[in-house]
């Protein structure tokens, strides 16, 4: 029974220490982390807007000179072919009318050697003359002919010389502004006149740039409502057609160009109208740090934190666009979801993590 003395003695000491040792605490992992951002309601707006020709014509000189005539004023209906500006022309009318005499000379010669010809032929099949004056006479009028070619082409380029001291209406428009002066000496394709189609109007609106999202890219953009300032019942639905690349960096506004479905009785060309936005739920994808995503197997992850355990989630995204350092991505995240920003890759499925607020946040 010895043996029995001095186990139970030992026995008890390892139970009592068994009892005493306390269970290890899971470790919490200081992160830091982004909120997803929730929808926001844009508010409906109004923004003042212009009609402006889709289609509009820059016209000039196709040679030098001094402007001598404004035939049109500014906001006048022009038709095809109209007569717009002229520039003196009294050198290229005079070299017409040299070339003009030239031509006349040239034809009066060809004929009188054209006549000779005939004459010296019949008199030739009568027996009467030689084949060496009837070869002559042949090369006569075929220098004659080739002289008078030469004329008449240069009597064309002398005509059209003269033609292009003229600007004349390719089509029929209003005129919208002038580039030049009377007086003025004008280079070879200057822009003179501008000229604008009114089969083609549209609007113009200058809007901030955080109403492009929703006017351009939503699956269902907001309607735009277009009217007169005087009477705004009668309008039109519009859609944007073009939005200008460049931002006005003092506004920071952007320029959209709209279609209308229809163009109303009281839409002239420079007047100015009413462009409602209807009020619409803007639905945004979630933008957030590059740092926060992690990859696996080709697939990006995020990790999103549970509010009541504190534990981590992966969930799988899309990545859509990246600006910078943030990224906008696609997946089941919702509004008010937190998502681990940075040390993702020192974590683990269902890990106990401490949120730590961003310095100077």
């Amino acid at each position: 029974m010895r043996w029995v003395a001095f186990y139970v003695p030992l026995l008890s000491l390892l139970l009592v220490a068994c009892r005493d040792e306390k269970p290890q605490a899971q470790v919490e992992r200081p992160v830091l982390f982004d909120e997803v951002a929730g929808q926001q309601l844009l508010a409906e707006a109004r923004f003042t807007g212009t009609v402006q020709p889709r289609h509009q014509l820059v016209a000039a000189f196709r040679q030098s000179g001094r402007l001598l005539s404004r035939q049109v004023e500014v906001g006048q209906l022009v038709r095809t072919g109209q007569l717009l500006a002229s520039l003196e022309s009294s050198d290229q009318r005079s070299e017409l009318r040299s070339r003009q005499g030239e031509f006349e000379r040239a034809e009066v010669l060809w004929r009188n050697a054209h006549d000779e010809l005939a004459r010296y032929q019949g008199l030739y099949r009568q027996g009467v003359g030689s084949q060496a004056r009837l070869e002559q006479l042949n090369s006569e009028m075929l220098v004659r002919a080739a002289t008078l070619r030469q004329a008449r082409i240069a009597l064309q380029r002398a005509e059209e010389h003269v033609q292009q001291t003229q600007v004349l209406a390719d089509l029929d428009g209003v005129v919208t502004a002038w580039h030049a002066e009377v007086g003025q000496v004008l280079a070879s394709g200057t822009p003179v006149v501008s000229l604008a189609r009114l089969d083609s109007l549209e609007v113009w609106v200058d809007v901030p740039t955080h109403w492009l999202g929703p006017l351009t890219e939503a699956d269902e953009p907001l309607r735009i409502w277009v009217a007169p300032m005087s009477a705004r019942a009668e309008g039109s639905w519009a859609r944007v057609r073009q939005v200008d690349p460049l931002l006005d960096p003092g506004t920071r506004v952007q320029r959209l160009r709209l279609a209308l479905e229809q163009l109303p009785a009281d839409f002239h060309l420079g007047s100015l109208v009413s462009v409602a936005l209807s009020p619409q739920l803007a639905v945004t994808e979630p933008e957030l740090p590059a740092s926060a995503l992690w990859g696996q197997a080709g697939q990006h992850f995020v990790w999103r934190i549970d509010r009541h355990s504190s534990q981590v989630r992966a969930v799988a995204v899309e990545v859509l666009s990246q600006t910078g350092s943030r990224v906008r991505v696609r997946g089941a995240l919702q509004p008010g979801d937190r998502v681990v920003s940075a040390g993702v890759a020192r974590l683990h499925e269902g890990q106990q993590v401490r949120l730590e607020e961003r310095s100077g946040s």
